[in-house]
């Protein structure tokens, strides 16, 4: 009587017209996967070579075989006839590709189309395996640093990657939280001139380091440091080949409002590229990053690698 009671009340309307949804589920129903959305593409992928019907079968699939106990096995595609087909509309193709193609684009000075940059480039390129270094900077000690830096090298070296990235201002470390205004006075406080004195020279003798560390492990090196340039410090990215060279540097360029009290913009005339034997590099500093022009400007000169420096998550207060 119990059971009847519930399933005709499963069958009632309610007043905004929608079914109410059934109270029994298996534990299986009841279980919510969230899927990010930057996953999708790959889902997709995994649907097509499965041969699944929809992605949610996709999805049941890899859970189930990372998770056995989690969700039962899926049940296998079965073909269904279907008595009218409507011979207008295409089905999906599982092997058609979800990522776009871009577009014939005209470049800024001239006629000579786009469109088979960067899909052809990068079609042609062999990977190139890379390490990306989070690690904190060993305050107002740069030696100790550059040790650390070495450390870090060797082991990505071990790894065998060709490339080795560092946050921005490694050397020399980032600012964060510095007070340095009116209602801040730095008499009696030593950390800006600490700070100041951690900062290296470009060329120096810290960049002639970082530069044999790049030879001696075969590794091309992008490396965020803290630069002295008389009474002004920049935040800059070095650039180093495999064969121990130093290509060159980018000043960051948009600074952020406590970096501003610290640090001096780089201007725009240092935006260049570097013809390296893993492809033409470039690089952009945290913030420079949110210009699409900046960026355009380094596709346009045929960077194959754009290179990143953000601040590490771990930070020290001056």
């Amino acid at each position: 009587m119990e059971e009847s009671t519930k399933n005709a009340e499963a069958k009632k309307v309610n007043k905004r017209g929608h079914r109410p949804l059934i109270v029994a589920q298996s534990p299986a129903e009841k279980a919510h996967i969230m899927v990010p959305a930057m996953c999708s593409t790959a889902i997709y992928r995994l649907r097509g070579e499965l041969g699944l019907g929809s992605c949610g079968a996709a999805i049941h699939w890899l859970v189930h075989h990372a998770r056995p106990d989690l969700i039962p096995a899926p049940e296998p595609p079965t073909k269904t006839k279907s008595s009218k087909t409507c011979p207008s509309r295409k089905m999906d193709s599982v092997d058609h590709d979800p990522i776009p193609k871009p577009a014939c684009m005209a470049r800024a000075d001239g006629d000579t189309p786009v469109s088979d940059f960067p899909a052809t480039a990068l079609a042609a390129r062999s990977p190139v395996r890379a390490t990306v270094v989070q690690a904190s900077t060993v305050v107002f000690d740069t030696p100790a640093t550059l040790d650390k830096a070495e450390r870090l090298i060797a082991g990505a070296a071990a790894y065998g990657s060709q490339l080795v990235v560092f946050p921005e201002a490694f050397v020399g470390g980032y600012p964060r939280s510095v007070r340095f205004d009116a209602t801040n006075p730095t008499e009696g406080d030593d950390g800006l001139q600490r700070y100041y004195a951690s900062a290296i020279d470009v060329p120096g003798p810290e960049v002639e380091r970082l530069a044999k560390i790049a030879g001696k492990y075969k590794v091309h090196l992008v490396m965020g440091v803290v630069e002295r340039a008389g009474f002004y410090l920049y935040s800059t990215m070095l650039f180093f080949d495999s064969q121990g060279q130093h290509l060159g540097q980018h000043r960051k360029i948009t600074l952020v409002a406590s970096e501003s009290a610290v640090w001096n913009s780089g201007g725009k005339s240092t935006l260049p590229i570097y013809e390296t034997s893993i492809g033409k590099i470039g690089g952009l500093t945290c913030w420079d990053n949110k210009w699409p022009l900046l960026r355009t400007e380094l596709y346009d000169k045929g960077t194959t690698l754009l290179l990143v420096t953000l601040k590490a998550l771990l930070f020290f207060n001056i």
